[in-house]
């Protein structure tokens, strides 16, 4: 998988500089394990660890120390354990064990049964890594391709507590995005975890937003084009709605265009249900949200439908303008829900006619 240049920040790291953040050089013969997970998360790692015995080598930030440390993840019968490994440059230690690498390490334990803190640690099966984890060395940072890479945060440290808040966030997107495959949709390849930056991979759109589309061209776009823009994404739309699942970000900046099919994009506010809580306390997508969530505190279904209708005013606006613009984010809440009600009376008074 090759991936253009222009996509990765000038922070991109390789393997090799973990160093930064694990106090040494990881060796690569570490990170190409086959059971080496990277970053991935609790909640992730434990839906592989299934039976007793699996195990698998995965790495979180201790942000007391800002530094990244690994550990061995194995399900035992009190449940799943994770036991830090100390890394030297020279040497992996476990327990009372010690090997030159984690291989031998985790080769020498299937061997033999450690006890640590009164728990028998028995290794049965390693877990490899999912179709969806990708590794940095199966891209290519410098020639051009068909995907582009996301990267949630840069290589500089930020504060405590953060990068973990990044990744969380990040695996929520991408555990929405590989459940689902649509010519409308922006397909998701993977996610890159065994070093940072961590990434997601996704398909590399090449004609921007439908946002930057209309404000560059503007009456130029002719309404044909507008008009299936808009199917493209009513197709999009309902193909999600379709699986149970509510984008709640539906806006023409996150449409992109790929040699002219329109793709639904960003789904870090996607949700893979039917009805979503929401915090009315954070409101977010102010402009294109229905009024009835601020009585009922749910999205829907039936907002991204809403949100939808906002974007075929983006997608037909001549010249492109935000809605609501002549109000702030506020008080476009408040005349968002009286000419929504004014527009129902007219309907309403029409249909009767």
């Amino acid at each position: 998988m090759e991936i253009p240049s222009k996509s990765c920040s000038a922070g991109c790291m390789t393997a090799a500089t973990a160093a930064l953040f694990l106090g040494i050089r990881l060796p690569e013969e570490d990170i190409n394990l086959p059971y080496y997970h990277g970053a991935l998360m609790n909640q992730d790692a434990d839906q592989l660890l299934v039976n007793d015995g699996d195990y698998m080598i995965v790495m979180k930030m201790n942000p007391e120390i800002n530094k990244m440390q690994l550990f061995l993840a194995v399900r035992l019968k009190k449940g799943i354990r994770r036991f830090e490994i100390k890394r030297t440059p020279t040497t992996a230690k476990f327990a009372n064990k010690s090997a030159p690498n984690i291989g031998k390490l985790v080769d020498s334990l299937k061997s033999d049964i450690v006890d640590v803190k009164g728990e028998r640690v028995i290794l049965k099966r390693a877990i490899p890594k999912g179709k969806f984890q990708l590794m940095h060395k199966d891209v290519d940072f410098k020639k051009n391709s068909e995907v582009v890479l996301m990267v949630p945060f840069t290589v500089v440290v930020l504060p405590k507590g953060n990068d973990e808040e990044m990744l969380a966030e990040m695996m929520k997107e991408a555990r929405v995005m590989q459940l689902y495959d649509h010519p409308n949709i922006v397909k998701f390849y993977g996610y890159i975890l065994d070093d940072i930056p961590y990434l997601l991979v996704l398909e590399y759109c090449n004609g921007g937003s439908v946002e930057d589309r209309l404000v560059e061209r503007g009456a130029k776009l002719t309404t044909q084009t507008r008009i299936t823009y808009t199917y493209h994404a009513a197709c999009g739309i309902d193909y999600l709605h379709k699986k149970k699942c509510i984008h709640r970000d539906i806006a023409a900046r996150n449409c992109l265009i790929h040699k002219e099919i329109v793709k639904i994009a960003d789904f870090g506010m996607c949700r893979n249900t039917s009805i979503y809580k929401v915090d009315l306390n954070k409101p977010t997508n102010i402009r294109w949200l229905a009024p009835e969530v601020w009585e009922i505190g749910e999205t829907r279904a039936n907002t991204d439908i809403y949100a939808f209708a906002v974007m075929m005013w983006e997608f037909f606006e001549i010249p492109f303008d935000t809605p609501y613009s002549a109000w702030d984010t506020l008080s476009s809440k408040r005349h968002a829900a009286a000419t929504v009600l004014q527009l129902r009376k007219a309907c309403h008074q029409r249909w009767r006619k």
